[in-house]
């Protein structure tokens, strides 16, 4: 039955509700040893062939940011151009003032989550983009940071869906140390305070539990957002860099929510990581 356990096989609870081992990601075995129907060189090449892509060059790096006020910072202070065509909906490229021959561009607008993340940063990879960072608004889940600190991130819990589909399930994904390791040095080099860790990376952010914070807290996660893991491993699926970084918006450290999503200090946090990004993707 193409690797998929026949339901005699499959175990119940009082409640008739399967287990959560019986139900695994992705349900069939063969995953990983077939091939797709499709990949994202093929809708690209699809999207050039009706006129609908740029033959502009795709940037060397990408910025994937997910708040629409710092996407709105960045073209009301830099100069910037966007993307025609296809990427154009989301897309600028960085112009002036460090960026030079929009060697850098930040990508906004498309969504949050992992399978949005996904979707983008496949199709980026399949234009020509090179290097990656990822950053956004994380809920901390430690006393000691709150709203406005900045993480940098070392690994991420896979508790979404996405990672799965590409690799094996395992308990952690991991950004690029080289390009982290960049990243860590344009922070200090910026003289900004900021700590290093894992994250949790959820789907369901209506479904964060007191049992789940207490939980990867003592894992040593810092943060829950909701793409990190979905990026980390595409990227080493793809054999491309990324790194990642937060702004705190948001706290459950004391196991109850305090929002502060637009708060001075939780946009200003995003706004210096914006420089730093820059920083390490033209270093």
């Amino acid at each position: 039955m193409l690797g998929v356990e026949p339901i005699s096989n499959l175990h119940f609870t009082d409640s008739d509700t399967m287990r959560e081992e019986t139900m695994p990601v992705p349900r069939f075995r063969e995953k990983f040893t077939s091939k797709p129907f499709f990949n994202p060189s093929d809708f690209l090449g699809y999207m050039k062939k009706i006129g609908a892509l740029s033959d502009r060059p795709a940037p060397r790096g990408v910025i994937l940011g997910y708040q629409n006020s710092l996407f709105k910072y960045v073209v009301e202070n830099y100069k910037t151009s966007a993307a025609e065509g296809y990427f154009g909906s989301y897309l600028r490229y960085i112009d002036e003032p460090f960026a030079g021959s929009g060697q850098v561009a930040i990508a906004a607008n498309f969504g949050i989550g992992a399978p949005a993340a996904a979707f983008i940063i496949e199709e980026l990879i399949a234009w020509g983009v090179q290097e990656f960072i990822s950053m956004g608004m994380a809920g901390s889940l430690r006393k000691d940071l709150p709203p406005g600190s900045l993480v940098l991130c070392t690994s991420a819990f896979r508790d979404e869906g996405t990672s799965h589909h590409y690799v094996e399930s395992d308990e952690l994904a991991y950004p690029d140390p080289e390009l982290t390791l960049r990243l860590e040095k344009a922070l200090r080099t910026r003289n900004l305070d900021f700590s290093k860790g894992p994250t949790w990376t959820t789907d369901a952010i209506y479904r964060e539990t007191p049992a789940e914070v207490v939980g990867y807290r003592d894992l040593g996660a810092l943060v829950v957002e909701m793409e990190a893991s979905a990026l980390f491993t595409i990227a080493r699926f793809r054999n491309v860099p990324i790194a990642s970084c937060f702004s705190i918006s948001d706290t459950l450290a004391e196991l109850a929510w305090r929002p502060e999503f637009h708060s001075d200090t939780t946009r200003e946090g995003l706004e210096k990581l914006f420089h730093a990004a820059v920083d390490a993707l033209m270093a």
